[in-house]
């Protein structure tokens, strides 16, 4: 098999998603408070047997139960320093959120391309089962790409499109920015997709997450 047929074969497992709708998952955890994943592999062993799946309904993001907690009542003085605690922690917290746009069951994360001096806001798919990100050419009309290495790629429903693999000055998502970042920019044809991209594992397997559907946020994990 030669290296283009293996990379045919890879794209058709990757772009397959670009209609797909990945599964998420909800479960309570000793304390009482509502969870909400996209891998059922996040969920702690001890409440996998009591996690539901989400179904896949435009709707389905509407009907979660409130989360509840209990708190025991603290001394006025203790309690003080609790709350000082408590807001150095959610300041932290809040460094490393990211507000989303969920459609469905589609998680939608805002990202930020440049090339050169210039660049573009768009809006990518999170998309654990895409092995690398993937940015839509029409996307990127203001910026001046370079040519890039050439590939064909094959897309569920739209046959064989053109491929490159272009490098970037930076991509930032949330708090973290990665520079000289490549990824592979594709030419779509036909109605194009409500989002610009895909952002695929390379990101995503180095920058731990959870999602708050209610809270239409991403929390980051700090990464050194």
């Amino acid at each position: 098999m030669t290296g283009l047929q293996t990379l045919l074969i890879v794209f058709i497992l990757l772009l397959t998603s670009l209609t797909g709708y990945a599964a998420i998952y909800k479960y309570r955890d000793k304390d009482g408070r509502l969870n909400f994943v996209d891998d059922q592999n996040k969920i702690p062993a001890e409440y996998r047997d009591r996690s539901k799946t989400i179904r896949e309904t435009a709707d389905a993001l509407g009907n979660f139960d409130s989360p509840t907690s209990e708190h025991a009542v603290d001394a006025p003085a203790d309690r003080q320093q609790e709350d000082l605690r408590s807001g150095s922690t959610n300041k932290a917290r809040q460094a490393y959120q990211t507000p989303i746009v969920i459609k469905g069951n589609r998680v939608l994360v805002p990202v930020e391309v440049a090339m050169g001096n210039r660049t573009v806001k768009l809006s990518l798919l999170l998309d654990t089962g895409a092995s690398t990100t993937v940015l839509h050419r029409s996307s990127l009309s203001e910026l001046d790409l370079p040519s890039g290495k050439r590939f064909k790629a094959r897309v569920a429903g739209a046959g064989i499109v053109n491929s490159n693999r272009i490098s970037f000055r930076h991509i930032n998502v949330g708090p973290f920015q990665i520079k000289k970042a490549s990824a592979m920019v594709i030419n779509l044809t036909g109605k194009p997709p409500s989002y610009d991209g895909m952002l695929g594992m390379d990101f995503l397997k180095s920058h731990p997450y959870q999602i708050d559907f209610e809270a239409r946020v991403i929390q980051w994990e700090p990464v050194d």
